[in-house]
């Protein structure tokens, strides 16, 4: 990848797509496909800045890069595990109650991690 195409990827504003996503629309692949390679430029540049206050800090702060790098690994993980999931669920060709339940349940959990980093970002913010 060029180095403009990174700087052209995190520059892109990405509202429109994450409000489709909110108002139950499913992204084509080429969208979905962008916001994945723009949300990974995105950290890639944050991490980039983590790191460079990193090596002038204490090693004791470089916690942030390695939460952050954390973090990106657990969402991929987390993506891949909710299509393997689904492709399993579909399989066991559910009743529509049960296919229900397992919509609700898959919500859910992505409403439980949508709140914390919510109650997360309200300390991040009033820190600064």
């Amino acid at each position: 990848m060029s180095g403009l195409m990174p700087e052209l990827l995190r520059s892109l504003d990405l509202q429109p797509m994450v409000e489709k996503i909110g108002e139950g629309a499913v992204l084509d692949f080429v969208e979905y496909s962008l916001l994945r390679e723009s949300a990974d430029a995105k950290l890639y540049h944050l991490l980039a800045k983590v790191c460079s206050a990193s090596q002038r800090a204490e090693a004791s702060n470089r916690q942030g890069e390695e939460n952050l790098r954390k973090l990106q690994e657990a969402c991929l993980r987390v993506t891949h595990l909710l299509q393997a999931s689904c492709l399993a669920l579909r399989r066991l060709q559910l009743d529509h109650q049960d296919q229900r339940l397992a919509r609700e349940a898959l919500e859910s959990q992505l409403a439980y991690m949508q709140a914390c980093l919510q109650r997360s970002l309200v300390s991040f913010d009033s820190s600064a």
